[in-house]
């Protein structure tokens, strides 16, 4: 099956003529112009973002301590806190997920990828330093050409698959925030990649499941799932090699793929004991296992949205569409060289289900479409076609076995706020390399194409998305930064981590309950402060009272699409 990683491009580039496949042209000379391509138009396209916003409120805690790493040294990144006289335990801290480690404040569970965007930050702001995700899509896609190779893809196939995972995919959009998903996606897909090596037949050199390994336990360092994708890919790896008769070769090199990964995790454990003098991963990665199975309804709707759904929300309406889609999908993949009066049908059907997604989007604004089904079309014709076809079969079965495992352990309560299953995209991959390589033939050559294209449109609307969610959320940052209030208090302490670094200085709390309202009263007159704003989305939520403190007047200000922030202004009694 395959080539193995040293033959990964020879003779096989991603772009290219026929001439360029001799032997005397290395394959980087061949695959270089067409990573330098998608680089360059991928950090463009991120310029076009507000580096003061992001996509999700976790990159907001990640660059607030990148500033802090550059002013105050890279041991213990201490985001501060204005309160901790009155507030100890940091119940009020306005950051989510903020927590006391040794004397430090942190915000953050991933650290290498912070201390490699120091330098760039350095340099050039983060407007630099979107490069390392840029980077991580560009690598992504180069794992899913390699893959395609691996299961027979010709050279066009293997461009195909790398154009598309860089410019038509969920993979696209990560690279545009600085958010840690695309680096992690590009080291499991390579991972993936090795593991396929060191479960062939071919003569390979010790350091590929070692490799494979570090490969896993490196995106384990910012992706929590990545070691369930390793786990299976080590099954792969060691099942091909026992099914054909080599146990002991499946052995060493199963135990080479688990040594490498705990030399990756030693690694990681050793940096954070270095920064924080104690781990983070670990009791992370513990407290997932520990949450695992629980909210079993809860999981099981969320794993609907991530799969399929094509616009955000968990509600009834919503769920009935992405059903849909999925089934029209699954149906025009096994249909794929159906007569036409069939395609027809299928077609018709699927183009209603894109009426009322665009619809929705018209009338409810811009917004993250959470399905992967929806964002990545193509994944759904590897699930079709994947497991009858003999080499896809291990990739296919790869991003299967996966997705269950990943559902029960993956962090509840975010599944709409995220662009394509974030938790889930590798196996988004793997089904779209399959698609590729089993579509691009005959008459399904040109549905594949069409999905292709539908792909790249869905993909065009999360750029916008990007665009105006980063615009919104770095304006809004702005103005509540420059408030004349005193303090700024939270309702909801993710809305206060958006602005990230832009309220490391500002004395702001969070309390989303009455009983932290009452105590954020009493910290705030023990502060001394005279005027206070209360900030809440403008969704009607009744204003509460803060012990000691008037309210004098509100105004509200412009979040994202219609949504409105309302800050209702508070004075300190006599």
């Amino acid at each position: 099956m395959g080539q193995t990683i040293d033959q990964a491009f020879t003779g096989d580039p991603l772009l290219g003529t026929e001439a360029e496949s001799s032997d005397d042209v290395h394959w980087w000379q061949r695959t270089l112009p067409s990573i330098l391509a998608l680089t360059i138009v991928l950090f463009l396209l991120a310029q076009l973002t507000d580096p003061a916003g992001y996509l999700s409120t976790d990159v907001g805690g990640k660059t607030a301590t990148i500033e802090v790493i550059i002013e105050d040294g890279p041991r213990a990144p201490d985001l501060g806190y204005w309160a901790e006289e009155f507030d100890e335990d940091g119940s009020l801290y306005p950051m989510w997920s903020t927590g006391k480690v040794g004397d430090s404040w942190v915000n953050v569970t991933t650290l290498p990828m912070l201390y490699v965007a120091v330098p760039l930050w350095k340099l050039g702001g983060p407007r630099l330093a979107v490069l390392i995700p840029v980077l991580g899509t560009v690598l992504a896609a180069a794992g899913a050409a390699a893959l395609a190779a691996r299961i027979g893809g010709d050279r066009r196939q293997r461009s195909m698959a790398f154009w598309l995972v860089g410019l038509a995919s969920p993979a696209t959009i990560y690279a545009l925030d600085f958010w840690e998903h695309s680096l992690g996606l590009a080291l499991i897909t390579w991972g993936m990649v090795l593991a396929l090596d060191a479960g062939s037949d071919q003569r390979i050199r010790w350091w590929v499941p070692l490799a494979a390994g570090l490969a896993f336990s490196g995106a384990a360092s910012m992706r929590q799932e990545a070691l369930i994708y390793g786990v299976v890919a080590g099954v792969v790896l060691v099942g091909r090699l026992t099914v054909g008769a080599k146990p002991l070769t499946a052995v060493l090199r199963g135990g080479a793929m688990i040594i490498g990964t705990g030399l990756g995790l030693a690694a990681n454990a050793a940096f954070e004991w270095w920064v924080f003098d104690t781990t983070l991963r670990a009791g992370r990665g513990g407290s997932t296992a520990a949450a695992a199975g629980t909210d079993l309804m809860v999981r099981l709707e969320e794993a609907v949205v991530t799969g399929v759904a094509p616009m955000a929300g968990t509600n009834g309406s919503a769920l009935l569409v992405a059903g849909l889609l999925f089934a029209l999908l699954v149906a025009l993949g096994v249909k794929a060289d159906a007569p036409a009066t069939e395609q027809r049908m299928i077609w018709a059907g699927l183009a209603a289900v894109a009426a009322l997604t665009v619809l929705d989007l018209l009338i409810d604004g811009l917004r993250f479409v959470p399905g992967m089904a929806a964002t990545t079309p193509l994944a759904v014709f590897g699930l079709a076609r994947g497991l009858r076809r003999g080499p896809a079969r291990a990739v296919t079965a790869m991003a299967l076995a996966a997705l269950p495992v990943v559902w029960m352990t993956q962090f509840a309560g975010g599944a709409s706020a995220q662009w394509g299953g974030r938790y889930i995209l590798p196996s988004g991959l793997l089904l779209l390399v399959v698609a590729v390589v089993t579509y691009d033939t005959g008459r399904a050559h040109e549905t594949m194409r069409k999905v292709a294209v539908a792909g790249l449109a869905i993909t065009i609307v999360g750029l916008a998305w990007a665009i105006v969610r980063t615009h919104g959320v770095a304006d809004a940052g702005r103005v509540l930064a420059d408030r004349p209030e005193d303090a700024l208090l939270f309702h909801d302490p993710f809305l206060a981590r958006e602005p990230g670094p832009l309220g490391l200085d500002e004395r702001w709390l969070a309390a989303p309950t009455a009983a932290l309202v009452a105590e954020a009263g009493e910290v705030l007159a023990a502060a001394g402060v005279e005027r206070v704003g209360y900030v809440d989305y403008d969704i009607g939520r009744e204003v509460p009272d803060i012990p000691g403190y008037v309210p004098v007047g509100e105004s509200t200000i412009g979040l994202v699409n219609d949504l409105r922030l309302r800050i209702v202004t508070f004075e300190r009694t006599s």
